[in-house]
């Protein structure tokens, strides 16, 4: 059984090449590869399934938030597979997976990385929902209102980020963002006013 997940998938050392959020969010994707691979293998531990079926799950549990590309999706149940984590089965020309008895072990051990991704995808998942039913009500127009809420939480999330990654900033490039989130907030609040 593997201690980790191959060089691509791995929580560990994913957190010293990728940057992250203070809550665990990855500051350049809505799910890392590690995360999503943690989260694919526990919810095939929850119930066997297809590649889609998986897609599905996971926009459910993120209130549409989040629903993994065919692109990125396929790779980590490829990845898992090859590492004995799970096994696939073909069932016409569908892949069904199933963890192995050393993909349950290894969750076993992952068990809270699983519960802080899963937790994280549904956190943003209520803002989503949160921000839609906002825009909802000012837009009168469901329609518009759901792409608008997913790009403002998209924005939301990548000025979080470049926030974090500007913490080690010289202190005269730390002034220069401190104005610019000044002159940033201003502006919003008059646009907010103007209706």
């Amino acid at each position: 059984m593997p201690d980790s997940f191959p060089d691509h998938a791995d929580p560990t050392t994913a957190r010293r090449h990728a940057p992250s959020l203070p809550l665990g969010m990855p500051a350049t994707r809505k799910l890392s590869a590690e995360d999503l691979g943690i989260l694919v293998l526990s919810l095939i531990e929850e119930a066997d399934s297809y590649g889609s079926q998986l897609s599905e799950r996971i926009e459910q549990l993120s209130n549409g938030f989040y629903r993994p590309s065919p692109g990125t999706l396929y790779p980590a149940l490829k990845s898992l597979s090859e590492h004995g984590l799970l096994c696939q089965q073909r069932q016409g020309r569908r892949k069904y997976y199933r963890i192995t008895p050393p993909g349950r072990d290894w969750l076993a051990l992952h068990r809270q990385a699983a519960e802080r991704v899963s937790s994280r995808l549904q956190n943003a998942g209520r803002k989503l929902t949160a921000l839609y039913a906002s825009m909802s009500e000012a837009l009168d127009d469901d329609a518009l209102a759901l792409p608008l809420a997913q790009e403002m939480l998209s924005a939301r999330m990548d000025l979080k980020a470049a926030l974090h990654e500007s913490r080690h900033a010289s202190p005269d490039a730390q002034r220069r963002v401190l104005r610019l989130l000044q002159d940033t907030a201003e502006r919003i609040r008059a646009e907010a006013d103007s209706g």
